[in-house]
């Protein structure tokens, strides 16, 4: 709902865990969700990316759902720093960015297999 949160974990095969907060803006249904993402520690206090000590404390994100044809349904991520950023903390995200493509295509690859799986059992 928007003025919620929820707190989430994330972890790798690599052991590394890092912990999370969004803070949901704007949710209209069924095309968009807005939120603000925050990292922090398992307790919920506000902190840092546990990999990357020079990165914006904040970040802006916002998910968009495109229905294509009957088959499909174009999502597009866009995430941007959110507040007062220094120019380092700004290079980081760039340099950042293409890493992020990659764990949310993996991500959104790993959904399309699982509810094709799911669609084929039905």
């Amino acid at each position: 709902r928007e003025g919620g949160s929820c707190f989430f974990r994330m972890h790798n095969d690599d052991g590394v865990t890092l912990f999370g907060q969004f803070e949901y803006q704007e949710i209209r249904k069924p095309c968009r969700i807005v939120y603000v993402q925050r990292f922090c520690d398992e307790h919920g206090n506000a902190g840092r990316h546990p990999g990357l000590p020079v990165f914006p404390e904040a970040l802006h994100a916002t998910v968009d759902f495109v229905v294509e044809d009957e088959q499909g349904t174009r999502v597009t991520v866009t995430f941007e720093p959110a507040g007062a950023v220094s120019s380092e903390e700004l290079k980081a995200f760039i340099e950042t960015r293409p890493s992020m493509t990659v764990g949310w295509t993996g991500s959104f690859d790993a959904l399309e297999a699982m509810t094709s799986e799911a669609a084929n059992q039905a």
